[in-house]
């Protein structure tokens, strides 16, 4: 069973500032049985972001408008296709994360199975808090769409393995 997991690489100051989070959290959804559909967002610099991401998805094409556009298509690609559920962790101001998260909850809209979305938002981490336009994803729009806050990660660890047990 795939999850397609998803989170800021752009937006960070430093690369590597949210990969340690990323990686635990990529860790527990491969220890409870599932696959993860891209581990990009683990990579500590652009290179190793790359990498990983050309190892879900396949070379990269030349050209800078081609790769761009190839990354966003793959990846659009992957919250529609065979998954099970889709967990983001939010906590990072991201416009990439943000239409990969409406490609995940408006699923519905475009004929495809509804699936499980997990939105995590470590409380306080941003200094402008969490953007409406998550916050304002309602149970009565989307009653698949789940937004947990979290003190750290151990607790982000526990809202995740409730989240996929649900999924067994």
């Amino acid at each position: 069973m795939n999850v397609f997991y998803g989170a800021a690489i752009q937006g960070l100051r430093d690369k590597s500032e949210r990969v340690e989070l990323n990686q635990f959290l990529i860790n527990c959804i491969k220890e409870n049985g599932f696959n993860v559909s891209t581990e990009h967002t683990s990579g500590k610099t652009y290179e190793e972001v790359m990498k990983k991401m050309e190892e879900a998805i396949g070379k990269m094409p030349e050209g800078d408008l081609n790769r761009r556009v190839f990354v966003r298509d793959k990846m659009i690609e992957a919250i529609e296709g065979d998954v099970c559920a889709c967990v983001f962790e939010v906590s990072v101001p991201s416009l990439g994360t943000g239409v990969e998260i409406a490609h995940a909850y408006l699923r519905p809209r475009m004929g495809l199975p509804v699936v499980p979305v997990l939105a995590l938002y470590e409380k306080g981490y941003w200094p402008n808090k969490l953007s409406s336009m998550i916050r304002g994803i309602s149970p009565d729009v989307a009653p698949h769409f789940v937004l947990k806050e979290y003190v750290d990660s151990d607790e982000a660890r526990t809202i995740l393995l409730d989240f996929l047990d649900s999924l067994k």
